[in-house]
């Protein structure tokens, strides 16, 4: 993603001149910030998007000034992916740069400055405490007693941080490039995805229970996953859905289910949606559409859809509709 990309551009939460209700917008959606000016400054140019989820949020902001934020607390998780321009930020006793392919991440009761220059834009990931310690039990299989606390400092040097950056990026794209309105399902699927590429990608005080040697999952367990997995294909597939099929942690089931497969259960709950979509596609009605097959089925990216597709069946699935409606053979066939 450019620094000249808009991101959620599709949903706006306020463009404003007025530095009152940018500050109201910045509550809204994180906490009340106290606003340092430079001197004379009376108007700033700002365009805040957001998308709430069930507890997780994506956003942007920029703000057409130098500014600087200071947040005493706010009750939400806070990560940055700066997509341009330049600042610095405090996290506690932390201070780091701001810049594109460096943020930060501020944890709930933490004080948060920014000082940001004219130029910066970013992307932002807010996730909401209770949601994410039930996240992390679900993946590790083990109770959350004491409240998750965060390293500030992002370390790209780390795959999984690194994933993560992609993973918020293409998840943004997807967004926008989605069919409105969007479905819960796919909401819920990319807040599921998010939320454990947090927990994998920053350290925090739990960290070890994601590190730690796999436990194998019982083979019924497997079995059982599988079938949960058909039987619920239009339903969002969940780390915390697959735990309360199963009765064991998603990392230890994923693992197991991984090495008895070959594949993971994300990619096998895709191939069972690519099957009931090639079957829609074979039995339309008239108003059938291959963007509404793929939206219905689970798909978000198109683009993708088409190649998996392609991949799994054969022809594209254009191609499957237009065959089923007898209006001819597929494209580049005799």
């Amino acid at each position: 993603m450019t620094g000249d990309a808009r991101p959620l551009d599709r949903f706006p939460l306020v463009r404003t001149q007025n530095v009152e209700e940018m500050c109201a917008a910045l509550e809204r959606i994180y906490a009340k910030p106290r606003l340092l000016l430079a001197a004379g400054t009376r108007k700033v140019d700002t365009r805040i998007d957001h998308l709430s989820m069930n507890y997780v949020s994506l956003g942007t902001s920029e703000f057409g000034i130098d500014v600087t934020f200071a947040y005493r607390e706010s009750n939400l998780f806070l990560q940055t992916f700066p997509l341009r321009g330049r600042g610095e930020a405090s996290v506690g006793e932390f201070v780091g740069a701001l810049e594109q392919g460096r943020g930060v991440v501020a944890s709930p009761g933490m004080n948060f400055t920014a000082s940001l220059d004219a130029d910066y834009r970013t992307v932002l990931l807010l996730i909401r405490p209770r949601g994410l310690a039930d996240k992390l039990a679900a993946l590790s299989g083990r109770p959350i007693d004491e409240p998750l606390r965060f390293d500030p400092l992002q370390d790209y040097a780390k795959p999984a941080a690194k994933a993560l950056r992609e993973h918020v990026f293409s998840v943004v794209e997807m967004l926008n490039a989605s069919p409105a309105p969007i479905s819960a399902l796919l909401l819920a699927e990319f807040e599921d995805s998010l939320a454990a590429s947090f927990l994998f990608a920053n350290s925090h005080n739990y960290s070890h229970l994601l590190q730690r040697p796999a436990v194998e999952a019982a083979p019924w367990q497997v079995r059982r996953a599988e079938e949960f997995i058909a039987d619920n294909w239009q339903r969002p597939l969940t780390s915390n859905a697959l735990v309360a099929a199963t009765g064991v942690g998603a990392v230890d089931l994923c693992r197991t289910f991984r090495r008895c497969r070959g594949y993971s259960p994300w990619q096998f709950a895709r191939r069972v949606r690519l099957d009931h979509a090639r079957e829609l596609l074979q039995h339309p009605n008239a108003k059938t559409t291959v963007a509404g097959v793929a939206a219905l089925c689970g798909f978000a990216d198109l683009r993708r859809f088409d190649r998996d597709y392609m991949a799994t069946f054969g022809e594209m699935p254009s191609d499957t509709l237009r065959a089923s409606r007898g209006a001819g053979p597929p494209s580049g066939t005799a």
